[in-house]
């Protein structure tokens, strides 16, 4: 319609029986639109409401390992991981320690940080390797591009 007066605005949204809707008040002079706002309102809902259902928020998957696992028993917690990375999951990596173990908490760290080099690039760290008790963990995501 172009650069109209307010009242002339708002006069020929009533004659067309919508609302006049301001959508940039920034602008110089503002933008508005005449749309029927309470079917805006309803159809912004609906776009959160579904893209609610389709995100994943902050679902983690574990995954332990132990203190004297074997290569191969890392490598299928490697493809696992990485399954569930490529499935929008966080990963957990946690390791806990029994009797003689605790006293060896720096081996347990390399073991951790092989496992996430092992994991490749595709991950990004989201929580360090961190002590609770005589648990160690680590919290990983997949790289968004």
């Amino acid at each position: 319609m172009g650069v109209i007066p307010t009242a002339e605005a708002i006069e020929s949204a009533r004659k067309s029986g919508l609302d006049l809707v301001e959508v940039s008040p920034k602008a110089v002079p503002p933008v508005c639109k005449i749309m029927d706002y309470g079917q805006f309102i309803y159809s912004q809902s609906k776009q959160t409401q579904s893209g609610k259902t389709k995100t994943k928020h902050g679902e983690i998957k574990g995954v332990r390992l132990t203190y004297n696992m074997g290569k191969h028993d890392i490598e299928v917690r490697i493809k696992q991981a990485n399954k569930f990375l490529a499935s929008g999951y966080k990963i957990k990596t946690e390791i806990i320690l029994k009797g003689r173990q605790k006293a060896h908490p720096d081996k347990v760290k390399e073991i951790l940080l092989e496992f996430q080099e092992m994991l490749g690039e595709n991950i990004k760290i989201e929580q360090q390797v961190k002590r609770e008790g005589n648990k160690f963990t680590a919290l990983y995501t997949a790289k968004t591009k």
